[in-house]
Formats: C-alpha cells, structure tokens, sequence
C-alpha cells in the first residue's frame, strides 16, 4: 500500500512539475548542456593560447588548409562618441526620430524628475528568459585537465577548434532554441503579466529561470509631440542598427557619423573561423559598402 501511495505521489510530482523546468533538466541531463559548457571553454582556451603563439607573427592572417580554418587578427577602434552632437546633426537633417532611444540610464541619473514626466509614454514591456545556475549547475560546465603547453603544435590547436566549434554551433542553436519554447510557454507569459515583485523564478534542480524583462522602450514620437527636441537630443541614443540602414541607403554617409567619434583606443582581437565563414563575411563586408556608395549616387 506504502509502495503504490509512493509511485502515485511520485507520479503526482512530475505531473505538477514546470514544464519549462523539465525541459531545461531533461537538456542537462541528457549531456548536451555540459558538453556546450566545456566546448566552450575549451574552444577559449586554444583560441587564446593560438593567439599568445602567433602575436608575434607579422602575419596578420594564418590558414589552417587542412582543417577549413583560419586565424585573424584584427584592430578595432575603441570610440568616444559625442552623442549630443549627433544627436543634433541627425535631427537637422530630419533622422533623429526615426534611429533615436531613450537613454533611460542618463535621464534616471541626471532627471528623475523629467524621467517620472515620460513614464506614460512607456512602450509595453518584453521579456526574456535568463538561466542561472546552482552549484551542481555551474560544475557540469568545469573544464578538468585540459590545458596547451609547450608540446601542443599549431596542428593540434587547429584539429582541436576543428572539432569542437561545429559541435558547439550545433549545441548553441539547440540550447536558444529550448530558450525560445520556454520564453513562449504559457506559464512564462503568466508570468510576464504579474507586476514585477510578483514574477517568480522557475526553479528546477540545477538552478533556476528568470523572466527578465528587456530595456524599456519609449513612443519618442509622441515624446518629441510633448516635449520637442531637446529632451530627445539630450536624452536619446541613436540605434546603431538604424543607423546602419540609412548608410546602406545612402541617406547618410559613415563619415556624416564618424565626424563625431574621437579614438581612444585601439584593440586587437583575434578569432578563429572556418575559411567557409571568413569568406562570407568578407562578401557581406564588400556587398554592404558597395550599396551604400552606389545609394549614395542616387541620392
């Protein structure tokens, strides 16, 4: 009697259990999550020690043909951007309201009280959801034994990446897919309708789910309607993606928008990439700059 009130109980458990909760465990538990974990890290680990081996190289480009890959090292410019007085170019010439956000940070920091002002033109809420993890979490993802030392050659850090970027890119593309179908699911959007200290996270056995609501957005038309210009140009943040749209639509040039950068510093990166990707960006790079001069004609 003991034994079948047990398996009910059980039962009775699982049936009650979170779905989304289940479906993060049953992606650890099957290996997949660790596996990701460790690739990871190991994929950081011969890409930095490929990079210490190489700096001193006066190549900047190094192919690995028999594995599809190849190592670059690129500079990037670190900016300080006048954003006021971008703000102001883009508004005079008729763009601001179309690529500008509400820099709520700024405005919470310098304007409470202008930020109170604006609360009713709060575009609704989005949501994502952020995993975290326990201790019994985070082990999964340890990397033990694993470290390149003088034995290791270029051919075994390239063999290395060649094996495990496909698995993680695989992995990856799983894990933002379970992500998504939990995001989704009806007991998060539950969850998204509660105000804030009502919004619960999702526990399961290796740590739990967080439902993150995203950057507020802002009708900065209406705000401008309201307020006018100035709140927006001293307030605001150009979205760089929309800028991007009207550079490749030769509305406006890189350089209208490089005027008001100042270099402060300059990076060097390195990645490593199959020579398949490196290609392609490559084109997408020279396709994008291609447009936008031949937009630039027209306009």
């Amino acid at each position: 009697m003991n034994t079948i009130f047990f398996h009910a109980q059980k039962k009775r458990g699982e049936e009650m259990k979170s779905r989304a909760a289940k479906l993060m465990e049953d992606f650890i538990e099957c290996g997949k999550y660790p596996h990701l974990k460790k690739s990871e890290k190991k994929i950081k680990i011969l890409t930095d020690a490929m990079k210490e081996r190489l700096m001193a190289s006066k190549h900047k480009r190094h192919e690995f043909k028999k594995y599809g890959l190849v190592g670059r090292f690129v500079a990037k410019k670190i900016y300080d951007t006048d954003v006021v007085g971008l703000n102001e170019y883009l508004f005079d010439i008729g763009l601001l309201l179309r690529v500008v956000e509400i820099d709520e940070k700024k405005l919470l920091q310098e304007n409470f009280l202008l930020y109170d002002m604006i609360q009713d033109f709060r575009l609704p809420e989005t949501f994502y959801v952020k995993p975290s993890f326990n201790k019994d979490g985070r082990a999964l993802g340890e990397v033990r034994n694993f470290e390149v030392d003088s034995r290791w050659g270029m051919e075994d850090m390239a063999r290395g990446l060649a094996l495990l970027k496909p698995q993680v890119k695989r992995l990856t593309h799983e894990y933002e897919r379970i992500k998504k179908i939990i995001a989704n699911s009806p007991e998060v959007k539950r969850m998204e309708r509660l105000p804030k200290d009502k919004r619960k996270s999702i526990k399961h056995k290796y740590g739990s789910l967080s439902i993150v609501a995203n950057t507020p957005r802002y009708d900065v038309a209406a705000i401008f309607d309201r307020f006018g210009e100035d709140l927006l140009i001293e307030y605001g943040s150009p979205n760089g993606k929309k800028l991007e749209a009207f550079v490749l639509n030769g509305t406006i040039s890189r350089k209208d928008i490089e005027m008001f950068k100042t270099v402060k510093d300059i990076r060097l990166d390195f990645a490593v990439m199959t020579i398949e990707d490196e290609k392609k960006m490559l084109e997408f790079l020279h396709e994008k700059e291609m447009t936008a001069a031949m937009n630039r004609m027209w306009v």
